[in-house]
């Protein structure tokens, strides 16, 4: 292989290793999209749950800082070709694939924790629910009016779990139908447990695949950072402006 081939491997390796670092910066802005996303708007149907934990936001938001970071710092190494700084980028990235198989598997585990608790969350909610809110002209929610209204659901495993002359307005499919005493065809008689854990399976099933896929992206990573630093060492080569 002459010097004009050996520097085209050099440029193309160099190539692949700048749009991968571009695709991985951008993952760690979607992970951080992520746990802000679940922080903020999922976070009413998560709290439900008496097995609710709020690490799961942190750890996604951490993670995704911390890719964004080291894909940042990476750049001057992959543009300037620093074997050593190579070989550390290669390092880091392997730790980062574990990191990443490990939160996929935390998310898949932390689903399955979420919904083991709904039913027993739901009947909490029921039993201390503050009907105050609900019959007064109050725009703070319950929880599980938050959860009631957008899920059209109402009551645990159907409407029946609430007493019938103390039904929440959430429960109904139209707040001015609302009377003491209901109309069983006003009123959403699915029950919100089902509902809701089918609603956090897709979500977290989805946010699990996508975890699961960024974890690709060090790998390949590492195999061109090792590449590349040993391309340089064996070909001493110049780096490229």
């Amino acid at each position: 292989m002459n010097s004009n081939e050996i520097l085209m491997s050099y440029a193309c390796v160099r190539s692949l290793l700048i749009l991968f670092n571009i695709a991985f910066w951008l993952s760690g802005l979607s992970l951080i999209w992520i746990g802000v996303w679940l922080q903020t708007d999922f976070e009413n149907y998560l709290k439900i749950s008496e097995n609710y934990s709020d690490q799961v936001h942190g750890i996604l938001i951490i993670m995704g800082a911390v890719i964004i970071f080291v894909t940042s710092l990476a750049c001057s190494c992959i543009v300037k070709i620093q074997s050593s700084m190579l070989a550390i980028n290669g390092g880091i990235l392997i730790t980062m694939l574990f990191s990443l198989i490990s939160l996929s598997v935390y998310i898949y585990t932390y689903k399955d924790q979420v919904m083991d608790g709904i039913t027993d969350g739901i009947s909490d909610e029921i039993n201390n629910y503050n009907f105050s809110n609900s019959t007064n002209n109050d725009n703070r929610d319950n929880l599980l009016d938050i959860v009631q209204k957008n899920l059209q659901c109402c009551g645990n495993e159907r409407f029946t779990d609430w007493p019938q002359d103390a039904i929440p307005k959430s429960c109904f499919k139209n707040f001015k139908d609302y009377t003491s005493v209901p109309d069983i065809k006003n009123i959403y008689e699915t029950g919100c447990a089902y509902k809701l854990k089918n609603v956090i399976s897709k979500n977290f099933t989805a946010i699990g695949v996508t975890t699961s896929t960024i974890a690709l992206f060090p790998f390949f990573g590492a195999v061109l950072s090792f590449g590349l630093s040993l391309m340089y060492n064996k070909g001493g080569y110049e780096m490229i402006v």
